[in-house]
């Protein structure tokens, strides 16, 4: 009975796992902008089929209702934040409700909250119950999403991967000593802190600081290098900024920092929107328009010197890949980009804007272009979860033997198995718990039958 007992109860926590590996959890992100009281809200792994969704977000004292700035304006949307006071906390109700999926890659940043007063990373919290409808109007209800507050003053209740040595990874040489001045005990890099690495060059004066794991760029060093006419790079190793100031600038008064590191992404639907020839996707931390123009030096690495990479825009709420600039690869595997807005992008070897050449005497179809560079610039990427998984590459055909060399007497060729199709995600989305539930079934179905017979022996012994 004891065995009985504790198989079931192993199969029983199979199936509460499985079931939680089938249901991909949503979570909630804050993420500090950099402007003062203010959070960008963000989903991620939140599928893209979902195009309606209703959750909380609470906060432990009583604050004033937030201005809220969407990034997807289109008016065909429905998109609120209702401000609640119960019990001493605020509650925030975020509902929306598109016309498309509102997560085109399982992540997207929806809108940015600004407060009247500094709300501290431990007093967020996100209530149970998200409710999420797709384009059926099917609803699935989520009791635990997890939430997040990232930031330079708040911290980070954990990294998202995939970002290896990119942030800071100090890989583009240099000696220690300019290692140790640049590095600070604070996130928040000030004038003060790096205002004696200005060097001369050509005539220009320029300001390089090697940027570490964590830090950011207070506001007062791209003033103070605008006021004294100092070209502003920023090296983060695998990565280098470099902000023309001198052209002149653009900051908010109430900008405090800009954090300008980048984290590698790897989205599916990013891939085959590029023939799966994306050299890498990434997404810079801060997003909105640059405080100036700026080029970005990105390693690509030097296999690819002399072949000519293209870097697209992922817009998403368009859900479309936007055509942005052609580079030619260094020596040193760097491709020069200019910058003027931070957002989501993607590097490809192959240029999928550009229509196949026409024949001789055959006609342009209407709506496309002959380059990269002209009207027809975007393309649509689809949805995240409409991917479908690549199929095996088929197994070459045996070269055709001479009929001179075979002789004729050859007997029929023996059948070649078919290879069984592998199911869709779909179809193993409901069928491991409908087999866990067998498995269940049949164990407790087991333990009741050896039960009874127990009982039957021990009357017959009576």
């Amino acid at each position: 009975m004891g065995i009985l007992l504790a198989a079931v109860t192993a199969v029983s926590c199979c199936a509460m796992a499985a079931f939680a590996a089938v249901t991909q959890q949503p979570r909630v992100v804050l993420k500090e902008s950099g402007v003062r009281n203010q959070y960008i809200l963000r989903l991620e792994e939140f599928s893209s089929k979902f195009e309606s969704v209703q959750f909380d977000i609470c906060i432990d004292r009583q604050v004033n209702a937030p201005e809220v700035i969407w990034r997807d304006r289109s008016s065909a949307h429905f998109q609120r934040i209702d401000t609640n006071q119960k019990d001493g906390k605020t509650i925030l109700t975020v509902y929306i409700d598109r016309l498309r999926p509102i997560a085109n890659s399982n992540s997207v940043e929806l809108a940015e909250l600004t407060f009247d007063q500094s709300i501290p990373a431990s007093r967020f919290s996100v209530e149970s119950g998200m409710i999420a409808l797709d384009g059926d109007q099917e609803k699935t209800v989520f009791q635990n999403p997890s939430l997040k507050v990232t930031g330079a003053t708040s911290g980070s209740s954990g990294s998202n991967s995939g970002s290896g040595g990119n942030r800071g990874s100090g890989g583009g040489g240099g000696d220690s000593d300019s290692d140790s001045d640049d590095a600070s005990s604070s996130k928040t890099l000030d004038w003060g802190d790096v205002s004696s690495r200005i060097t001369e060059s050509d005539g220009q004066k320029v300001l390089t600081i090697r940027v570490r794991e964590g830090q950011v760029i207070g506001h007062e060093i791209f003033r103070q290098a605008a006021q004294k006419g100092v070209q502003l790079k920023l090296d983060y190793g695998d990565y280098i900024w470099t902000f023309h100031i001198t052209k002149g600038i653009s900051i908010p008064t109430n900008r405090m920092y800009y954090d300008f590191s980048i984290e590698k992404i790897q989205y599916k639907n990013l891939s085959t929107a590029v023939d799966n020839t994306d050299l890498v996707q990434f997404e810079i931390a801060y997003s909105g328009q640059l405080p100036c123009e700026a080029t970005l030096s990105y390693r690509v690495g030097s296999h690819y010197t002399g072949e000519t990479v293209h870097l697209s825009y992922y817009n998403e709420s368009e859900a479309t890949l936007d055509y942005q600039e052609s580079a030619k690869v260094a020596s040193n595997g760097m491709a020069d980009y200019t910058f003027t807005h931070a957002s989501k992008y993607v590097i490809s070897s192959k240029d999928v804007w550009t229509p196949p050449t026409q024949q001789s005497g055959a006609t342009t179809p209407s709506g496309t272009t002959g380059s990269a560079g002209g009207n027809n610039t975007n393309i649509t990427v689809t949805p995240e979860d409409e991917i479908e998984e690549p199929e095996a590459p088929a197994e070459p055909d045996e070269e055709p033997v001479s009929s001179e060399s075979e002789p004729d007497d050859l007997g029929p060729e023996e059948p070649v198995d078919a290879e069984m199709e592998e199911p869709d995600r779909g179809s193993v989305n409901w069928i491991l718990p409908v087999v866990i539930l067998l498995l269940i079934a049949g164990a407790v179905g087991v333990a009741v039958v050896i039960i009874l017979r127990i009982r039957a022996n021990r009357e017959d012994d009576y």
